[in-house]
């Protein structure tokens, strides 16, 4: 019964998150960061019972935790791997120097990537769902989103601040290799887990599941092209370093990089959908 909100909540979701140029200024703006990190967990919490079993799905969700905030607090105190950065208030809460929705948002996001290597991979039987490639292709996946938003969350939201700015509007080149490190670790312990128990509840990937996920994904990329769409056509931001954006020409780029590379994700990932039985 509870599965069949899934497609409601991605449908709701993909509106909330190709709406989000027209919240900018609205009592609403302040739950898009809530929001936006909780759809997907809401989405996993639903989904991933069926597909992996709730041991696995804690078992991801500790390590999830665990090896992201490690990661982001490492980085925080001494610049690797990420670069030097801190965030500011506007996530809320922290544990130590680290929002605590910044773990539910790696957990929500790892989590449909990792199907998503699955479909991409050919490891949709159980046996083969922790094999090296799978914990590869997910992180390259979960790292195009982050190329696709961390520009805006960062230097133009100032939800975390780059201390000694970036190439890419403000972001380091770092810090992509460091989310890439940082994702790989978590793929790489989970498929470690998986391999222990044999894949042990691990459920065959179907059709009907591997697109839900591919859907999830689908509501996250919406953002992107909305905001090259329906962005500011005017104004600039600076950065920590002085260095001045054009806002216009980052919402651009970043949704021409989200087209081509979580855009090339979806294709792909929908295409192969036609491979399964």
């Amino acid at each position: 019964m509870s599965e069949r909100l899934l497609w409601p909540i991605i449908v709701i979701f993909a509106a909330f998150s190709a709406m989000k140029p027209l919240l900018v200024g609205t009592p609403v703006e302040v739950l898009v960061p809530m929001v936006s990190i909780l759809a997907p967990v809401a989405f996993v919490l639903i989904h991933a019972p069926r597909q992996i079993g709730w041991t696995n799905l804690v078992a991801f969700f500790l390590l999830t935790c665990v090896i992201s905030w490690s990661y982001e607090s490492l980085s925080i105190a001494t610049g690797f791997p990420f670069g030097n950065y801190h965030y500011t208030e506007k996530l809320g809460w922290k544990l130590g120097t680290v929002p605590l929705l910044i773990m539910p948002a790696y957990f929500g996001v790892c989590y449909i990537s990792w199907h998503i290597s699955r479909l991409l991979t050919g490891a949709t039987a159980p046996e083969a769902a922790f094999r090296l490639p799978v914990a590869l292709i997910a992180a390259f996946v979960m790292v195009m989103w982050d190329l696709s938003m961390d520009p805006s969350r960062a230097t133009i939201s100032l939800a975390w601040i780059w201390h000694d700015g970036g190439a890419y509007f403000g972001v380091p080149f770092v810090n992509f290799a460091g989310w890439f490190l940082c994702v790989v670790t978590i793929f790489a312990a989970f498929n470690f887990w998986l391999s222990r128990r044999n894949g042990q509840g691990v459920a065959l990937g179907t059709k009907a599941s591997l697109a839900q996920t591919l859907g999830l994904y689908a509501a996250l990329f919406a953002e992107f092209p909305a905001w090259a769409a329906f962005g500011p056509t005017t104004g600039t931001v600076t950065d920590a370093v002085g260095q001045v954006w054009n806002l216009h020409d980052i919402y651009q780029s970043l949704g021409l990089v989200a087209l081509f590379t979580m855009g090339f994700v979806l294709v792909l990932g929908f295409a192969s959908l036609r491979r399964l039985d």
